[in-house]
C-alpha cells in the first residue's frame, strides 16, 4: 500500500471547483468521484508558501512549527531573520520523518525540506529511498534579450554565453555545450548537472531570446534505481518568466491593449516548468518502491500571481473585458497539473491512497500597502536615508521579512528602555494607525484586523485578500499603491478565496462526499493514518 501525495502550489479550492464544473479537469473529477473533497483553510496570520507548506506537511499551525514567512524573524537583532525554507526553521517533524521513524520509506519530487534531512556527515536518513530538490539553490534568474545582427554575449550566473542569429534560429554557445534555438524550448547544459532552457520569440517587431533560470538539483537517498532515474530527469526549470511578462519584455499585456502574444510567451514558459515536473514524476511513479510518494508542482502558483486578478470578480483588479481570455490561460495551466494527477491515479492500485492538496489558495490583488510609510508619517519609524526604514532607530517598524507583522522596538523609544505598559501603548497606537486604511477610489477596507501579541511587541496585520503588504517604500510616498502582481496570498483574514484545494481517495474514505471546509492540518493526519493503517503487514512483506 502506498500513499501518493500530490501538491499543487497555490491551487485555490474556488479555482479548481470552477474548472471542475466547466469540465476542464477530468482527473480531479475522477478523484472526487472516488473519494472526498473539501476547501482547506490555510494558516493565519500569514499564508505565504513556507508557513503554509510547513502546516500542510507537519499537520500543525505556525504557532507550533515556527515558520512564519519566506523569512522568519530572528532574535539576534532588529530586522534580523533566517530563511523559512531552512530545515532548522521548522520545529516539528514532517509527515515523512514521522513515517520514517515507524519504518516507512519515502520518495519525493521537489518537496521542500526533504533533501535537507541529510545528516552533517552526508548520509541520507534510512527512510529516504530517493528525493530530488532544486529550489533551495538557484544560481540565476530567468531573462530575455533582444537579438540583432551582431552576436550577443550574456551571463547566466558565472557562465558566459554567446548567441548568434541566422534567418531561422539562434546558435547559443557556452563553455560546455551549445544548441540551436528555434521557436520551442531547448535545453543547454552549463555543467555539473546545471542548465537552462532557451527559446526564440518575436514580439512587437523584435526578435527575442528567452531563457529560464538556473538551479542546482540535489538527488539523495538509498534506492540506486530511483536515484539513477532522478539524476536523468530533464534540466530543472523552477518558475515561468513572470517578471519579463510584467515588465513588458514580451510586448503589451492584454490588459494594456496587447494581442495575446505576451500571454502566450509567458504561458509557454509555465508549460516548460510543468513538462519538466511531469517527466520527473513519471520516473518516480515507474520505479519507486516507497510507502509515501510526495510530489510538488509550482506552476499553478506562477499563473495565479500573473493572471488571476483580472478574472477574479471579487477583486478590485477584475477586468471583465479580458477576463475570459485570462481564464482560458489559467485553465491551460491547471489542465497540465490535472494530467499529472491522472498519471498518479493510473499508477495507484486499489489499496493505495491518493491525496491532492495545496498549501494555500489565491485571490486577486489590486493594492499594495506600504506599512513603513504610515509609520514614518506618524513619527514612529526613522528612515535609513536609502529608501528604507532603520529598524534599530525606529520605535515601530514593518519587519523586512514582509510577513505582515509590525514590530515594536522598545529600545528606540521612551528614553531607550520602554516599560511593558509603554510597549503595549505603542502597539495600541500602531493598531489605531492601520485600522482605518482604505483603498484609493474604491474605499475598500484594506486592514480587516490588527492583532497584537500578548506582550505587544508584535502586531500582526490581517489584510483584505485584495491587498498585499510590501517592506519597500513607495517612490511617491504613498501608503497604498497599485499592486504589481494581480494575484497574491500573504496574510489570511479569513477570505475563502485563500482556501486550498483538497481531495483524497483510498481505503475507508467515502465516495463522492463534499466535506465542506477543513483545516489544512488535516491532510497530514490523513496521510499518516493511511500510512500506518496496515503497518505490521507491510513491514513483514518488505522483509
Amino acid at each position: 500500500m502506498t500513499v501518493y501525495w500530490l501538491v499543487w502550489d497555490a491551487a485555490a479550492h474556488w479555482i479548481v471547483d470552477r474548472l471542475d464544473a466547466e469540465g476542464e479537469l477530468p482527473h480531479v473529477r475522477r478523484l472526487r468521484s472516488r473519494g472526498v473533497w473539501a476547501a482547506a483553510r490555510p494558516p493565519a496570520p500569514n499564508c505565504q508558501t513556507p508557513p503554509s507548506l510547513a502546516t500542510l506537511f507537519t499537520g500543525v499551525w505556525p504557532q507550533e512549527h515556527g515558520v512564519t514567512g519566506f523569512r522568519v524573524p530572528s532574535p539576534t537583532g532588529p530586522g534580523a531573520s533566517v530563511s523559512g525554507f531552512a530545515r532548522s526553521a521548522c520545529l516539528r517533524p514532517a509527515v515523512w520523518e514521522t513515517a520514517g521513524r515507524a519504518g516507512l520509506r519515502t520518495a519525493a519530487v521537489h518537496a521542500p525540506w526533504i533533501a535537507d534531512t541529510v545528516t552533517a556527515g552526508g548520509e541520507p536518513p534510512a527512510w529516504l529511498d530517493g528525493a530530488i530538490e532544486a529550489f533551495s539553490t538557484r544560481l540565476a534568474r530567468h531573462g530575455t534579450y533582444e537579438v540583432g545582427a551582431a552576436p550577443l554575449t550574456f551571463a547566466v550566473s558565472h557562465h558566459t554565453l554567446t548567441a548568434a542569429a541566422d534567418a531561422t534560429g539562434i546558435r547559443v554557445r557556452g563553455a560546455h555545450d551549445e544548441t540551436y534555438v528555434e521557436d520551442d524550448w531547448t535545453a543547454l547544459t552549463l555543467g555539473d548537472g546545471v542548465g537552462i532552457w532557451l527559446r526564440q520569440a518575436r514580439a512587437g517587431g523584435r526578435r527575442l531570446l528567452l531563457h529560464t533560470g538556473a538551479w542546482v538539483p540535489r538527488t539523495v537517498g538509498h534506492d540506486p534505481v530511483l536515484l539513477t532515474e532522478l539524476a536523468a530527469a530533464p534540466l530543472f526549470a523552477g518558475e515561468g518568466l513572470g517578471s519579463c511578462y510584467r515588465s513588458g519584455m514580451f510586448g503589451p499585456r492584454l490588459i494594456d491593449g496587447g494581442d495575446g502574444t505576451a500571454e502566450d510567451l509567458f504561458l509557454s514558459s509555465v508549460d516548460r516548468v510543468g513538462r519538466g515536473f511531469e517527466a520527473t514524476v513519471a520516473r518516480v511513479l515507474a520505479h519507486h518502491r516507497s510507502d509515501l510518494v510526495v510530489m510538488y508542482l509550482p506552476s499553478t502558483d506562477d499563473v495565479g500571481h500573473e493572471l488571476l486578478g483580472w478574472c477574479d470578480a471579487r477583486s478590485d483588479a477584475h477586468r471583465p473585458d479580458v477576463a475570459p481570455e485570462m481564464w482560458r490561460h489559467i485553465a491551460r495551466c491547471y489542465r497540465h497539473a490535472d494530467a499529472v494527477l491522472g498519471r498518479v491515479l493510473d499508477r495507484a492500485g486499489p489499496g493505495d491512497t491518493v491525496v491532492l492538496g495545496a498549501d494555500h489558495g489565491m485571490a486577486g490583488t489590486a493594492w499594495t500597502l506600504h506599512p513603513d510609510q504610515l509609520l514614518l508619517d506618524a513619527g514612529l519609524a526613522v528612515s535609513d536615508g536609502a529608501g528604507r526604514v532603520d529598524p534599530a532607530r525606529s520605535a515601530a517598524y514593518y519587519h523586512p521579512v514582509n510577513n505582515g507583522s509590525v514590530w515594536i522596538n522598545g529600545s528606540a523609544g521612551y528614553g531607550g528602555s520602554a516599560s511593558p505598559d509603554e510597549i503595549r501603548d505603542l502597539a495600541r497606537r500602531v493598531g489605531e494607525l492601520f485600522a482605518p486604511v482604505r483603498a484609493p477610489g474604491t474605499g475598500r477596507h484594506l486592514v480587516h484586523e490588527v492583532r497584537p501579541s500578548p506582550d505587544g511587541r508584535v502586531v500582526d496585520l490581517l489584510l483584505d485578500a485584495d491587498c498585499l503588504p510590501s517592506a519597500s517604500l513607495d517612490r511617491a510616498g504613498r501608503p497604498v499603491s497599485p499592486a504589481v502582481k494581480p494575484g497574491a496570498h500573504i496574510t489570511n483574514a479569513g477570505d475563502d478565496r485563500l482556501h486550498a484545494v483538497f481531495a483524497a481517495a483510498g481505503p475507508g474514505l467515502a465516495r463522492g462526499e463534499d466535506l465542506g471546509v477543513i483545516d489544512n492540518t488535516w491532510p497530514a493526519e490523513l496521510v499518516l493514518e493511511h500510512l500506518t493503517a496496515s503497518l505490521p503487514d507491510r513491514t513483514a512483506r518488505r522483509v
